[in-house]
C-alpha cells in the first residue's frame, strides 16, 4: 500500500471517522513499514515537531494519544521501538525525556550505562580523558538525561566513571568525593601524597610542611578533605605531615636494617 493510503487511513482513524484500523492491517513488515509512515507524519507534518526535536519533546503519551499504542503492542514494542522503527539509528534511548522501563536494570542496563556514558564523552562532548573529573557532575548526568545512569552507581560520578574507565582515576580527583573517601586512612594517604607531590610539586614532606597553606585547597577542589579530615584547621594538616615524615623515615630506617643484615 502507497504511503498516501495508509497516512489517509491514518487521519481517518485521528479523525474519527473510522474507529479503528482494516483488519490485519499491521502484519509482518509491512505493517512495520506502515508504523513508519504514520509516525513521521505524525511528528513532523501533524504536530510539526523538528526531527532533531524529537528527543525533547517526544514522550509515550505523545504516541499513545494519537493511537499508535495498538500497532506498537501488536509488534511488542515500547514507545522508544517506535521511534526506533521510524527513524533507524537516528537517536539513543537516554537522549530521551524517558527511556524505556527498566532500560537500565540489571547486568544489561549497567552495560548500557557504560555505553551511554563513555558515548557522551567521546563522541558528543569530546572531552580529553584527563579533563573528565573537571566535567563529570550532576549537572552532566542532568543535562545529558542519564540521571537513571547516576542512580545506578549510588549517585556518585567516580564510580560511574570507575565503570567506563576502570581504575584510571581516583575517587579526590572529582568535585563530589564518595562520601567514605575522607573516613579510609589509605585514602587519605593516597590523595595527600598526590596531593603534594603530584600537584603542588613538593620535593618532600619537609618542604610541603614548609610551604603548605590553605589556598592550595581550595585551589585543587580539595575543600572536602581538608573540612572532613583536618576540621579546616592547617595545623592538624602540618601535625599529619609530621606524622608522614616520621612513618617515612622508619620506612627507610627499617630497609636500612634489613639490608645490612643481608649483606652480613
Amino acid at each position: 500500500m502507497r504511503r498516501e493510503w495508509v497516512i489517509e487511513i491514518y487521519q481517518d482513524v485521528l479523525n474519527g471517522k473510522v474507529k479503528r484500523f482494516p483488519n490485519k492491517f499491521f502484519s509482518g513488515e509491512e505493517g512495520k513499514k506502515y508504523v513508519k509512515y504514520m509516525t513521521c507524519y505524525l511528528l513532523e507534518e501533524r504536530l510539526s515537531i523538528p526531527i532533531d526535536k524529537i528527543p525533547v519533546r517526544v514522550q509515550a503519551n505523545i504516541l499513545w494519544s494519537h493511537r499508535l499504542k495498538p500497532p506498537a503492542m501488536i509488534y511488542g514494542w515500547n514507545y522508544y521501538d517506535v521511534i526506533e522503527n521510524a527513524y533507524p539509528g537516528r537517536f539513543k534511548p537516554w537522549e530521551f525525556q524517558q527511556v524505556p522501563h527498566k532500560y537500565w536494570h540489571g547486568k544489561e542496563g549497567k552495560n548500557r550505562a557504560i555505553e551511554a556514558v563513555k558515548h557522551v564523552i567521546e563522541n558528543e562532548l569530546n572531552i580529553p580523558i584527563e579533563e573528565i573529573p573537571l566535567h563529570v557532575n550532576l549537572h552532566f548526568f542532568k543535562k545529558y538525561h542519564l540521571y537513571g545512569v547516576f542512580d545506578i552507581f549510588e549517585q556518585s560520578p567516580f564510580q560511574v566513571i570507575q565503570a567506563v574507565y576502570p581504575g584510571v582515576f581516583k575517587p579526590w580527583q572529582f568535585a563530589n568525593v564518595p562520601m567514605n573517601c575522607w573516613k579510609d586512612r589509605i585514602s587519605i594517604q593516597e590523595t595527600m601524597n598526590y596531593f603534594l607531590f603530584q600537584q603542588l610539586r613538593f620535593s618532600s614532606y619537609e618542604e610541603a610542611l614548609v610551604k603548605i597553606r590553605k589556598q592550595h585547597f581550595f585551589d585543587f577542589q580539595l575543600t572536602g578533605l581538608l573540612q572532613r579530615v583536618f576540621d579546616s584547621r592547617m595545623q592538624k594538616v602540618r601535625e599529619w605531615i609530621k606524622i608522614s615524615m616520621q612513618r617515612e623515615k622508619k620506612s627507610i630506617e627499617e630497609k636500612d636494617s634489613y639490608g645490612s643484615k643481608i649483606m652480613q
